[in-house]
């Protein structure tokens, strides 16, 4: 499955944009479905006239819903439907870009995301709400971008661990819009790379999966639900995807933990 844009390379170049400026100046729905057993019928007291009672007869189950017979590309359909569909999920893994590698964690839903990025070590810290963008990037992320030790302790000086308060609308930062909306994160998800092709089920994450394959790796499904659950790709790199509709929107962090990036030449 590609993973378009969201890459170590792409997040790496927004963050430089913010060193040269610095420089410069509900509840989760059970979707399976379950009966309940049918008790058996009350005994009467036994008459000598009273024949055997008849043997009962185990109530039916119904079958559980699952998408395992369909087709890899209905299935890969439904992913994505089902993946929109929710209103929040966390993901959680990391990804290799060239010799970067980025780990990250975070939580979107509809309106907004909110999560942590590392980078090669250094870390980040992303909120968006609606089209507003905070950023919190640790000392060790300015140290490791600055040239002299004297820059990095003036921006660390400056930020004093702030949030840095941005627009979405900024073309430099375009890329963080894929924490604005659940829904646009997921449109740049889950594409084929080739010939895409089922595997056999498995319990995956502790959830009765089938996989997706293609020339990039494979994205392992809910057989009940139809929702991702883990995307692995053919090296060590795997996202997962889990709390599905328990997460709230994010909010602004308060006014005094705010520096506008305007400030900054942002």
């Amino acid at each position: 499955m590609l993973i378009r844009r969201l890459t170590a390379g792409a997040v790496a170049g927004i963050l430089t944009v913010l060193v040269v400026g610095c420089q410069g100046s509900d509840p989760a729905t059970n979707d399976a479905l379950a009966t309940t057993p049918t008790p058996p019928p009350a005994s009467t007291p036994a008459t000598k006239s009273a024949s055997p009672p008849p043997a009962s007869t185990p109530t039916p189950t119904k079958p559980a819903i699952t998408i395992t017979g369909l087709s890899a590309t209905s299935i890969l359909r439904k992913t994505q439907a089902a993946a929109k569909a929710a209103t929040s999920v966390r993901m959680k893994g990391s990804l290799t870009d060239g010799k970067e590698r980025m780990v990250l964690d975070v939580q979107l839903t509809r309106t907004g995301g909110q999560g942590s990025i590392t980078i090669d070590g250094a870390a980040m810290s992303v909120l968006v709400v609606g089209r507003t963008a905070y950023l919190k990037l640790s000392d060790k992320f300015w140290r490791s971008q600055t040239k002299t030790q004297a820059e990095a302790d003036a921006i660390v000086g400056l930020i004093a661990g702030r949030w840095i308060k941005t627009s979405l609308d900024n073309e430099e930062l375009r890329d963080f819009a894929l924490f604005a909306s659940k829904t646009e994160f997921f449109d740049t998800l889950f594409e084929p790379s080739g010939k895409l092709r089922k595997t056999a089920p498995r319990t995956v994450d502790g959830v009765a999966s089938i996989g997706l394959r293609d020339a990039d790796g494979t994205l392992w499904v809910d057989t009940a639900t139809a929702r991702p659950v883990r995307l692995e790709s053919s090296s060590t790199d795997a996202l997962s995807f889990s709390d599905y509709n328990r997460i709230p929107a994010p909010k602004a962090p308060p006014a005094a933990q705010v520096i506008d990036g305007k400030a900054l030449g942002m």
